[in-house]
């Protein structure tokens, strides 16, 4: 591949392309970046990146021979990502053990490869007894490993060539006197030579910061994570109902844990709570653009108050967003934008509800969501991108085909999208294969 394919960044498809024999899986030409690895049950396994500009998706096949039915099992799922690296995580079912799950680093540096973290061992939290030091429950038995919510769990790069990295699981937990805590299961570790990363995993219960508003801690207690985010030395915990938890996981001599509400019009109450979260993360994206220090809140506001499906007859949708700079703790209003006057201008914009926003690392006045039509089950989709500053549709991409999908190779992805959307991932280890593919044909 020429260097000039590796893009700056990548929207990643969170769905993995689960392709076990020989011609289904993509070959070099479809997929160059390739790598191996080997599960600690000796499972061995392929994986390849199919790269794309956005707005276009970039995919991740695996091949998994050994592993159970596709429909029945899905033991490959993308974690997170920072930087050169990203962390998978793989599962399987064990006579011996039950559930075993292996979390693996590709590391965009040494790209035919994955390296193991080490395994947690830590004892389970005991929430059978409350304080302020994590009560541990008893040590787990020989040969068992600890399973970690891999829905609560970030990475984040440091240190020079940022070779340093730390893998972090945060669990909100509220105690009987309505303290709020956050329970972290660290990894610091490098990415040294070898098979298996170094580092040891450390559990710890801190408290959260920025607690003003005296139902912060009702909030916080109905803390749900939908996406972890490294933003500068931090990675971001994000309920779109709720707000961020910040937390340095550097921290020295600990790390410390904030909280931030988002600037909304109306903060959730108990009342609203169920009405309300099954849709806010369909609407909210909070991106990190690193090169300019600042962290973006997309919301869209839908007029006619229903959480998922399509616009009532006549109504709209209201954009804001909100911009975080770095060191500050107060969002400022970037824009203000109506449906209204994005279909006065661009009278080719269908008339739907704009989701999943996503801002562009490179320009981050442009803007990428996902449209659908709701009439049938099998959906089709599309990608739309605006450039909120004028106010103006770049552009309008196919990305799930509808029943005409599932007479493609990519029928389980259309049957999953349909059923169940998400967002993309942002990535920039393409940006790093590219610096990586540069530094070998200098030498």
């Amino acid at each position: 591949m020429a260097v000039a394919a590796f893009p700056n960044w990548l929207m990643l498809e969170r769905f993995v392309f689960r392709r076990d024999d020989e011609g289904s899986f993509p070959d070099n030409t479809k997929a160059p970046i390739r790598a191996s690895g080997t599960t600690s049950w000796n499972a061995p396994f392929r994986i390849a990146f199919c790269l794309a500009e956005p707005p276009l998706p970039s995919r991740l096949y695996a091949q998994l021979p050994r592993f159970p039915d596709p429909r029945k099992h899905i033991p490959l799922a993308i974690m997170a990502t920072h930087r050169h690296l990203l962390l998978l995580r793989i599962a399987t079912n064990t006579p011996a053990l039950g559930l075993v799950q292996d979390f693996l680093v590709y590391n965009a540096y040494d790209p035919s490869s994955l390296k193991a973290l080490q395994p947690c061992t830590e004892p389970y939290t005991d929430y059978t007894r409350t304080g302020d030091n994590l009560p541990r429950g008893p040590p787990l038995q020989e040969g068992k490993q600890r399973l970690l919510t891999v829905k609560s769990m970030g990475l984040l790069c440091r240190g020079e060539d940022e070779q340093e990295f730390a893998v972090a699981e945060l669990l909100v937990f509220k105690d009987i006197h309505s303290k709020v805590y956050a329970d972290i299961c660290l990894l610091r570790s490098s990415t040294s030579a070898g098979p298996v990363l170094g580092g040891t995993w450390n559990s710890m219960r801190l408290p959260i910061l920025g607690i003003d508003n005296v139902n912060d801690p009702w909030h916080l207690c109905c803390w749900d994570t939908d996406t972890v985010v490294p933003f500068n030395r931090s990675l971001c915990w994000i309920d779109y109902h709720r707000g961020i938890l910040i937390c340095d996981v550097f921290g020295d001599p600990i790390p410390t844990v904030s909280f931030l509400a988002f600037p909304l019009d109306e903060f959730p109450s108990a009342h609203t709570h169920n009405q309300i979260k099954p849709s806010s993360w369909l609407y909210r994206g909070v991106s990190a653009i690193d090169d300019d220090g600042v962290l973006k809140f997309v919301n869209v506001t839908r007029h006619d108050g229903i959480g998922h499906g399509e616009l009532k007859s006549g109504s709209g949708f209201t954009i804001t967003c909100h911009t975080l700079t770095l060191g500050s703790m107060v969002w400022e209003l970037e824009y203000k934008i109506t449906s209204a006057e994005l279909w006065s201008s661009n009278p080719h914009l269908p008339h739907t509800i704009l989701m999943f926003p996503q801002v562009n690392v490179d320009r981050p006045y442009v803007v990428h969501f996902l449209i659908s039509e709701f009439k049938y089950v099998i959906r089709k989709m599309w990608v739309v991108s605006i450039d909120m500053s004028t106010r103006t549709v770049e552009s309008i991409s196919q990305y799930i085909n509808g029943k005409d999908g599932l007479k493609t190779d990519d029928a389980d992805f259309t049957r999953r999208k349909s059923g169940a959307p998400t967002s993309f991932l942002p990535c920039e280890f393409s940006r790093f294969l590219r610096l990586s593919r540069r530094n070998e044909d200098m030498e």
